[in-house]
């Protein structure tokens, strides 16, 4: 699925940005790369972008459902990151450890928890 450009970049405006401020924008970038102005290849499919951008953002339904469409793609990055594989049998191994380190001596028990905690921490921030 082919993902929806971010319009706020395009016109180069906060997601926050008043109607006048996107208006400004999109009237301050069209004259800059308008055609009939610049005479460069790209210069009718910058304007297509900048004319969608404007399209959407000047209408308040649409822009909310750009909004929500944007939100949707953020959390939707989240979830990827959140989902990597987590190191479980160091954790049971840790355990079982400290367990054993309880039976005979505390003050190994004592240094051995801030070590396996930090351990954990390094692995779990480790990227796959």
């Amino acid at each position: 699925m082919k993902s929806e450009p971010d319009y706020y970049t395009i016109l180069q405006v906060d997601p926050r940005a008043e109607p006048e401020v996107i208006q400004a924008a999109y009237r301050r970038l069209a004259a800059k790369h308008h055609p009939d102005v610049d005479p460069s290849p790209e210069a009718m499919e910058r304007m297509k972008r900048l004319n969608a951008a404007y399209e959407v953002l000047s209408d308040s339904v649409k822009r909310r459902e750009h909004d929500m469409s944007r939100l949707r793609g953020q959390q939707q990055t989240i979830e990827d990151t959140s989902t990597m594989q987590r190191p479980w049998w160091f954790l049971v191994l840790a355990v079982v450890i400290l367990l054993l380190l309880l039976r005979f001596n505390v003050k190994l028990l004592l240094i051995a928890v801030p070590v396996f905690l930090l351990l954990w921490l390094l692995l779990k921030s480790r990227k796959p």
